[in-house]
């Protein structure tokens, strides 16, 4: 798992929690002063904000949102996203609690999410292509990419027959992430 704190965090960091009991994990940039800001999707931006910290700073801008930290939680506890995680120790970690990226600045970091936000321009939300993970690691990173995915494709190649399956699909994944990517580039963050 990522590292557990009883803390606040701090802006700039990449912080998830578990939903629907472990079966994924939400993933967002913490901007300080109690908010979050993440791609919710269109289910989600459909909901009114839930509490008055909410109604008085958050926004919503088409599937991207800025929350407080209460709201992105839901009741769970939060983790922080490592970076710069030795391979070694990465590749035996819960898939989406960590890369061997390093990441950027915190006010680069607070930086891009505040950009996108403002421009709704990461993206639509899809579950494959361009989730919240997605979101979270590119802004840190500059580059996108969803680990909880990557994980679920691995394991797909561990089922009899299992690589037939998750080969193309994990070259569609990577096509996929590349034309993301190489769109983000050409907008300013």
């Amino acid at each position: 798992m990522g590292r557990n704190c009883n803390c606040l965090p701090e802006p700039g960091d990449h912080i998830f929690c578990t939903r629907k009991g472990g079966l994924y994990d939400h993933h967002g940039i913490y901007v300080g002063d109690n908010m979050v800001i993440h791609l919710a999707g269109k289910a989600k931006k459909l909901q009114p904000p839930s509490c008055q910290e909410c109604r008085n700073k958050g926004v919503v801008n088409g599937e991207m949102a800025k929350i407080c930290l209460d709201c992105f939680l839901g009741g769970e506890n939060f983790f922080i996203y490592e970076y710069g995680v030795f391979y070694s120790k990465h590749k035996r970690r819960k898939m989406g609690t960590c890369s061997f990226f390093a990441a950027r600045p915190p006010n680069k970091v607070v930086g891009t999410a505040t950009h996108f936000l403002e421009h709704d321009r990461f993206g639509g939300y899809n579950l494959f292509a361009n989730n919240c993970e997605d979101f979270a690691v590119y802004c840190k990173t500059g580059l996108s990419g969803s680990h909880q995915v990557i994980g679920r494709i691995r394991r797909l190649g561990l089922i009899p027959f299992g690589i037939v399956v998750s080969l193309p699909i994990a070259l569609g994944y990577f096509i996929a992430k590349g034309i993301n990517d190489i769109r983000r580039s050409h907008s300013p963050s």
